[in-house]
């Protein structure tokens, strides 16, 4: 009773967060799209022991918001898919209706416990899934082709217009044009010009849908290809300028809303066993075949493993997974995520705040439509037993002195959940 009646003396002056007080999450958006990676623990980056249960399915789950307890809000289905990327396994058009999922490493066979090598010891993965997320409670796969082998990352131009990075010599590039229920009716091999050595890792869009900016994995450099037209449809990409070097272990990228700026994060590090602070680049390309530009670089945390760029451009937040993925004997293990908020003008970023928070692996993070609020992917617990991930919330302050607070509810997943996104 003197603890129940010191929690709520504690509340009553201020001493934790007032979105806190609620087990309700606040997100402002029609809905959410999450993906599971059962096939293996987090740490398993680490000392490649998959600690995994045969029984347990990598998983799709598809969140209606608001969400109702009790309700038919979380819907979830089997869909094979792979951590082993940089936070571009899956593309959702912003009508939603449909996901796309990458299946970029196949499932271990059932005897299979441990890797040398996580990153290079799964199987080969080629398939691209397309599944039905038009009734959230009841997500269905529709099918799923061969893109190529090993497929790295996704991006979605419209609603329509899929760009897929493989490690298939000739395929590094795909082109898909889908009709409404996501089958292809255009699959292009663009010519990406690179050489054997070398491959593709992440892509995006430019938002006018004519430019393409793609990470090089072995120059740890990016790249801007032009995308060619005709009568309004892809015809052909061709390089534009020389690929400019960005830090040490470059990996997601992302444009501004005015494609002005391009932003990347670098590990500095291999997934999960980086021991010092990573970086978030800001690049200026040339549009018209000049030389690109490396505008700034800003200290992250350890690890990071995504970022997300408020709506109005004014805030980003980078997720940051420390010593998390460590195997649990060692110091710091499953502790040390956060979140590093920085204020943004003009590309220009001005780092806030940092904000621990308990949780293995955050590989994803996403605002909500309106920048009110912030999710991030959490590949699992320090729990023993039964193993989940989640989706936990923060509440966004705005204005000249952006803060976060951290929502109280949270929403669990399978274990392994490594991308989320929005349907505003």
């Amino acid at each position: 009773m003197k603890k129940l009646v010191l929690f709520a003396g504690l509340a009553a002056m201020g001493a934790f967060p007032a979105s806190a007080q609620s087990p309700s999450i606040s997100f402002n958006a029609r809905g959410m799209v999450a993906i599971s990676d059962a096939d293996m623990a987090a740490s398993a980056l680490v000392d490649g022991k998959l600690l995994r249960d045969n029984t347990v399915k990598d998983k799709l789950t598809s969140i209606k918001f608001p969400l109702v307890r009790g309700g038919a809000s979380i819907g979830e289905i089997v869909v094979p898919n792979s951590t082993l990327t940089y936070s571009k396994s899956m593309a959702v058009p912003k009508t939603g209706g449909l996901a796309f999922v990458l299946e970029s490493r196949g499932a271990p066979g059932e005897t299979v416990n441990d890797y040398p090598d996580a990153m290079k010891g799964f199987p080969v993965g080629q398939k691209l899934y397309v599944v039905d997320i038009v009734n959230f409670a009841k997500p269905k796969v529709n099918f799923g082709f061969a893109v190529g082998k090993n497929p790295t990352a996704i991006d979605i131009f419209k609603n329509n217009e899929l760009m897929v990075s493989t490690r298939d010599a000739g395929k590094e590039l795909v082109f898909l044009e889908t009709d409404d229920s996501g089958k292809p009716t255009r699959f292009l091999a663009l010519p990406s010009e690179l050489d054997s050595t070398n491959s593709i890792i992440d892509l995006s869009w430019h938002p006018t849908g004519n430019f393409l900016a793609v990470t090089l994995e072995a120059t740890k450099e990016v790249a801007l290809y032009k995308v060619l037209r005709d009568g309004g449809k892809l015809k052909n990409i061709e390089k534009l300028g020389t690929p400019l070097k960005v830090g040490d272990s470059p990996t997601v990228g992302r444009f501004s809303e005015d494609g002005k700026y391009y932003y990347v994060m670098d590990n500095k590090g291999a997934m999960g066993k980086a021991t010092g602070e990573g970086a978030l680049h800001v690049v200026e390309f040339s549009l018209t075949g000049g030389e690109h530009k490396l505008n700034s670089s800003t200290p992250v945390g350890i690890n990071p493993g995504a970022f997300a760029i408020s709506p109005d451009g004014t805030m980003v937040v980078a997720a940051n997974s420390g010593k998390s993925a460590m195997p649990w004997t060692e110091d710091g293990a499953g502790s040390s995520s956060s979140l590093t908020l920085f204020s943004l003008a003009d590309g220009a970023l001005t780092k806030v705040a940092d904000y621990p928070f308990p949780g293995i692996l955050p590989q994803s993070v996403v605002f909500d439509k309106d920048g009110s609020n912030v999710a991030v992917a959490v590949y699992e617990y320090l729990d023993y037993g039964s193993r989940t991930g989640g989706i936990e919330f923060w509440s966004v302050t705005k204005g000249g002195t952006p803060a976060l607070a951290k929502q109280m509810g949270r929403i669990s997943v399978e274990r392994g959940c490594h991308t989320i996104r929005v349907i505003p």
